[in-house]
């Protein structure tokens, strides 16, 4: 799409949204700009590497440049289908500062970081994860953890030097209660820890567990002034088998995604760190509901299923309410979303099509709608593209 058709769909966004609403006093506002660059993960299974593409004003993405990790991914999913190769949220980060950005290698068990320089990226450290099949990785200060989740799933932890290292922390690992398997180079991805993420105001680090034979759960960890966890965390179990992806909304409340039921929940975080429901198993009527961010006042999904993507309006009690009749945007024919981010700003809408090897890019409508205004290529189609940052 080039920049007069990206400019047209704008424009055309502000007559939607003035239809949208009658209110005289409801007003559209251009966005403001944030970070000019998201970052595409190849997950490639002979060579893991990652894409930069610049953002324009108006959202849509010019790939610039593709640098290798290092490590290998894993290639295509092979145990749930439509792909999900990962089974994760956060396979990659960019650091608080913005001057990092943290890759997983599940295929040689690995951890990359680069420097963000402008539109280029230097690999400065590659590490060993400290376990089996990588898949998600949180940072706040000069704490990293990454979540294993094949085999004995683990939640190990790095130090962050000022040049960018990774240092282990083995005395810090903490063990989580699955242990599933590779079957070739992957587990079966219904039965893994999904993601971790710290809260907003960094108390707590809190992990999301799959059960597909059972009840998912969540685990939360207290996070000490020094960065370390508590040795044990809180554990609470979801409705669903599959709590998947999640985020925090500005109020510190954690919004998931459950991929069995293709619904989303809300939870408070009490003060020893268990969760309280506060809108639990709003139905989308899609199929496999997995990732989930949180724009402004809306969480959005990813449903792998369907092509599509969902919105919930998020209450100022973090309470959860379906948009419409649960498809605010859909991606193009025979797409696969597996992976979302929001810009800072909650103006602009990013998903990674697997299957397409390929990056929608929406325009988040003051009403939760979503208008697409770009499609840009990527990776080769269907060779196992999953990650996304901004």
């Amino acid at each position: 799409m080039n920049r007069a058709h990206t400019l047209s769909a704008a424009v055309a966004a502000l007559c939607l949204a003035g239809a949208a609403h009658a209110n005289p006093t409801a007003s559209f506002q251009l966005p403001r700009f944030d970070s000019p660059y998201v970052y595409v993960m190849s997950n490639d299974i002979a060579q893991n590497s990652v894409a930069v593409l610049q953002r324009s004003f108006f959202g849509s993405l010019v790939k610039r440049d593709v640098v290798a990790t290092g490590g290998k991914g894993v290639g295509v999913g092979t145990t749930a289908p439509p792909p999900d190769p990962l089974g994760s949220q956060n396979a990659l980060v960019k650091s608080d500062d913005g001057r990092w950005l943290f890759a997983t290698n599940a295929g040689s068990n690995q951890v990359s970081v680069f420097a963000i320089q402008g539109r280029h990226l230097e690999l400065v450290d590659v590490q060993a994860s400290g376990g089996t099949f990588p898949v998600s990785i949180a940072q706040r200060g000069n704490r990293v953890y990454v979540l294993n989740s094949a085999g004995t799933s683990t939640v190990t932890a790095f130090q962050l030097t000022p040049g960018g290292q990774l240092v282990a922390l083995p005395r810090e690992t903490r063990l989580l209660g699955t242990d599933a398997p590779l079957v070739g180079n992957q587990p079966n991805v219904g039965q893994t820890p999904a993601q971790l993420q710290f809260s907003p105001d960094g108390h707590w680090l809190a992990v999301s567990v799959k059960n597909a034979a059972g009840k998912g759960w969540f685990e939360v960890f207290g996070v000490g002034r020094d960065g370390s966890l508590a040795a044990d965390p809180s554990i609470t179990p979801s409705n669903d088998p599959q709590p998947f992806g999640f985020d925090f909304d500005n109020r510190g409340h954690l919004i998931t995604s459950q991929a069995a039921g293709s619904a989303a929940s809300s939870y408070a975080v009490g003060g020893d760190g268990g969760l309280r429901a506060i809108t639990a198993d709003v139905a989308n009527g899609q199929a496999a509901a997995c990732w989930l961010t949180v724009a402004g006042r809306f969480a959005f999904t990813a449903n792998a299923g369907k092509g599509n993507i969902s919105a919930y309006r998020i209450g100022q009690g973090g309470e959860l309410s379906l948009v419409g009749k649960g498809v605010a945007g859909s991606l193009e024919a025979g797409a696969a979303p597996t992976d979302l981010k929001a810009s800072a700003d909650g103006a602009f809408l990013y998903v990674g099509n697997s299957l397409g090897g390929n990056v929608d890019t929406f325009l988040v409508l003051p009403d939760g709608r979503l208008l697409q205004v770009g499609n840009t290529p990527v990776f080769a189609g269907a060779s196992g593209m999953q990650g996304l940052a901004l």
